[in-house]
């Protein structure tokens, strides 16, 4: 087939989760297709990994350099407009002609688009296939951001939230299936009166590095006493200048890790993630906690912790922090948002905390029972070899690209799991 991809921002390098998506996604089509590939650059660096894309396709890499402030005055007057501030901030003449250049080749047999933040140029383009892969439902997350905002910030996301749950509802109605991250988004886009195909599809995780459970705890018992020879060493993993990750931490750190520093006086929580904002380096001023920042290989870093903590409080879609762990066989102590697109169990896979004493103590409890630690890293592990291998993925996103509507539909009504999961 020949398909046209467009996506939000660059695929490459995998480093984040919806790039990581995005990417995987545009390997899987490109292996057995003629793929033409569009997306917006926001870093100049990213333009030099055009000529790996370029390596990946057949067809064209189209990378148009996205000029942030001209792009927020594009939003402001979409929000003055009666529209969403994402609309206007994706929506410009130069990603358009990019777009006509690349359909001068002919017409496409399907296109591909990655966030529906570009959907609104696939809507009149002459293809029998649209995939719009939503992701997230983006318009609940601004929901959240206004739950947890104070004024003006609070009345100008839930205007977001609004608007762009209206633009979502319109693009399910052109496009030929509506792709979502898991079941709990699709359900969540369905309740909010998204139309037609919907489905799902999770993110993988790579399987090549199992770390295996560490045989010791950081205590150990001396008569009736925990005695420390080294203090826990906790870790979050995340782009830091994303807001969500930014009040996990922010949290995590004021309110969770005081109750942990109270019984391990020596422990550590790293963050490790790029862009740390400001307000993220601020929290190297209390003790124990390392901000790290952008470091050039996450899993060299995870594989050392103890404990990785997913504490956040905003959250849509599912936490690759979280996959990334499990598929390494760290421990996983998150909150209930944290893993709500994660077909995990709590107590098998990994441990829920609901409030920050709730989230200490399960801490602890990985801490000092080895026991515990081990067979809930192995159940966490076998999930993840189960259901979210990128090899299996790709092949449903294969039989999803050439499947009819209704045919995805009975498959559904047969056994009600994602087609990842066939």
């Amino acid at each position: 087939m020949k398909i046209l991809f467009l996506a939000h921002r660059t695929p490459y390098p995998p480093n984040k989760g919806e790039k990581i998506r995005a990417f995987h996604f545009l390997s899987t089509l490109a292996k057995l297709h003629d793929v033409t590939l569009l997306y917006w650059v926001d870093d100049r660096q990213d333009l030099e990994h055009s000529q790996r894309l370029q390596s990946l396709c057949r067809g064209k890499v189209l990378p148009i350099r996205l000029n942030r402030p001209l792009a927020i005055c594009r939003a402001a007057l979409s929000l003055l407009r009666g529209r969403s501030f994402t609309e206007g901030f994706y929506g410009s003449r130069l990603y358009q002609r990019a777009l006509d250049y690349a359909l001068r080749d002919g017409c496409y047999d399907a296109v591909f688009v990655f966030s529906s933040a570009v959907a609104k140029y696939a809507e009149t383009l002459d293809a029998k296939i649209k995939i719009v892969d939503f992701v997230d439902v983006d318009s609940d997350k601004w929901g959240q951001l206004a739950a947890v905002s104070a004024f003006p910030f609070s009345y100008l996301y839930r205007i977001e939230k609004e608007r762009l749950a209206r633009f979502e509802i319109d693009v399910s109605k052109w496009a030929s299936r509506s792709l979502f991250i898991s079941k709990a988004e699709a359900e969540l886009f369905k309740k909010n009166g998204g139309t037609g195909a919907i489905d799902f599809l999770p993110n993988g995780t790579d399987l090549d590095l199992r770390r295996l459970p560490l045989e010791q705890t950081p205590f150990h018992v001396v008569g009736s006493r925990l005695v420390q020879p080294r203090g826990a060493r906790l870790i979050f993993v995340g782009t830091m200048d994303y807001l969500p990750n930014i009040d996990a931490v922010r949290y995590f750190a004021q309110e969770v890790f005081p109750l942990v520093r109270r019984e391990d006086p020596e422990a550590v929580f790293e963050i490790v993630g790029r862009g740390p904002t400001n307000a993220v380096m601020r929290l190297n001023k209390i003790d124990g906690v390392k901000v790290v920042g952008e470091v050039s290989d996450i899993r060299s870093h995870l594989v050392q912790a103890d404990v990785s903590v997913a504490p956040m409080r905003i959250a849509r879609g599912v936490q690759n922090k979280v996959l990334e762990a499990m598929a390494l066989g760290v421990p996983v102590v998150a909150t209930p948002v944290a893993i709500e697109g994660i077909e995990v169990r709590n107590e098998e896979e990994v441990l829920i905390g609901r409030d920050p004493e709730e989230i200490a103590a399960q801490i602890f409890r990985f801490l000092r029972d080895v026991e515990l630690r081990k067979s809930v890293t192995k159940k966490a592990w076998t999930r993840m070899h189960q259901l979210y291998n990128w090899d299996s993925i790709g092949a449903s996103l294969e039989r999803l690209l050439t499947a009819s509507p209704g045919e995805m539909t009975a498959e559904r009504n047969n056994d009600d799991v994602s087609v990842a999961h066939r």
